[in-house]
């Protein structure tokens, strides 16, 4: 039995645009309604871009999982073909379910360790430490990913590029920004919680563009993707 599933790029970006446009906007009430009117029901949590286990990080969760299986099946197809980088696909695929894991948990937090800030003496930029190690870790897996990124088709290259630069520079760029202005005036006022919030949008369009790039480069490459489901019955092994 073959299931063919007919997927558009566009429509798939389209769609996912129009939720991070939702919780774009529902994040940013949120904040206003928390500093600028002491609006504090529980509820708000809900919708705080600021916060985990909530609906946008599980729809961010989700994104970045589905990522990580497009480039699963992709490094599957090219493991077949004795493809040269299928390593460099898998690797991708494995980091972006560690980071589906982390946009719900937050494993990142585990490397904010204030005693070694203050010992360190940091602070602006750097108050939230974990970008140091983040930085490095970024930079190793793009020095890594160089000859990886030239074999690729050049709109599928340029997208790729594109999606790491607003995703790495949400991550690591505001929170960076969010950092120093934690440092010098507070995390607890609406300034700080839109700051924040742009962070996470960043991150949302960063994982759609590069969403769009994947199926762009399957499609390109494949006609289609089969599904094929077996149903074995214990008795017939």
């Amino acid at each position: 039995m073959k299931f063919l599933i007919s997927v558009s790029p566009k429509k798939v970006a389209c769609f996912l645009g129009l939720w991070v446009l939702f919780f774009a906007v529902a994040g940013c009430i949120v904040q206003v309604l928390r500093y600028g009117f002491n609006y504090q029901e529980r509820w708000i949590h809900l919708f705080n871009l600021d916060r985990e286990i909530n609906y946008p990080s599980w729809y961010s969760s989700l994104t970045l999982l589905f990522c990580g299986i497009l480039l699963n099946i992709i490094a599957a197809v090219k493991q077949k073909e004795d493809d040269l980088f299928f390593r460099h696909w898998k690797v991708l695929g494995c980091l972006f379910v560690l980071f589906s894991l982390d946009e719900i948990l937050s494993l990142h937090e585990i490397l904010i360790i204030n005693d070694l800030r203050k010992a360190l003496n940091l602070g602006g930029l750097f108050y939230f430490i974990w970008v140091i190690p983040g930085a490095i870790f970024v930079a190793v897996i793009g020095l890594s990913y160089i000859k990886f990124l030239k074999h690729l088709p050049r709109q599928t290259r340029n997208l790729f590029l594109l999606a790491a630069s607003i995703y790495v520079g949400g991550a690591l760029g505001m929170e960076m920004i969010c950092g120093y202005y934690a440092d010098a005036v507070g995390q607890r006022n609406l300034i700080y919680g839109l700051l924040a919030s742009v962070e996470e949008i960043l991150e949302m369009i960063g994982a759609i563009i590069f969403i769009y790039a994947l199926l762009s480069y399957i499609g390109s490459h494949r006609e289609n993707i089969d599904l094929r489901f077996k149903i074995v019955d214990r008795q017939d092994r």
